[in-house]
């Protein structure tokens, strides 16, 4: 057995020239302000009037706030349940098939987030998170989960 634990050594010190940052470990984003939040949020509930319900999801879920204030991030979540709430059960499924891979994503963050808030779990709709997730990664698949885990940016 080696008398050095290795486990314990600071390869960063060894090599400094390759050592990361946290700005080069977390992508760059481009801060949302609340005003673009609600923006989005009305083009929303356009959508939603129209029955345009994926469209409706796309755009609450296209350029999260992942650099915005807990103002922004708290009306993007009502907005996003806002949606999901609107979306009859037997729709889920091919609405989430028209996502993007990174809409799917994200579409992942905002169901743990909704279930983990006090807004996600009112009126109702913790269990339209539920199916909402369980429909999301029978298409996804687990890989979604795990990114979600992996990924340090919070919606």
């Amino acid at each position: 057995m080696s008398s050095v634990d290795f486990r314990r050594i600071d390869i960063d010190r060894l090599n400094p020239d390759n050592a990361l940052t946290q700005e080069e470990l977390v992508p760059p984003q481009a801060p949302v302000s609340a005003q673009d939040v609600a923006a989005k949020g009305q083009e929303a509930r356009q959508l939603l009037s129209r029955g345009d319900y994926g469209g409706a999801l796309k755009a609450v879920l296209d350029n999260p706030p992942y650099g915005g204030d807990e103002e922004a991030k708290t009306l993007n979540l009502k907005n996003f349940i806002e949606v999901v709430t609107a979306v009859k059960s037997s729709d889920i499924t091919p609405i989430v098939e028209q996502l993007s891979p990174d809409n799917q994503n994200v579409l992942i963050k905002y169901l743990y987030k909704g279930m983990d808030s006090p807004l996600g779990q009112s009126h109702g709709n913790g269990g339209v998170l539920l199916s909402w997730f369980e429909k999301t990664v029978d298409i996804t698949g687990q890989g979604s989960i795990i990114r979600y885990i992996a990924d340090r940016r919070r919606v």
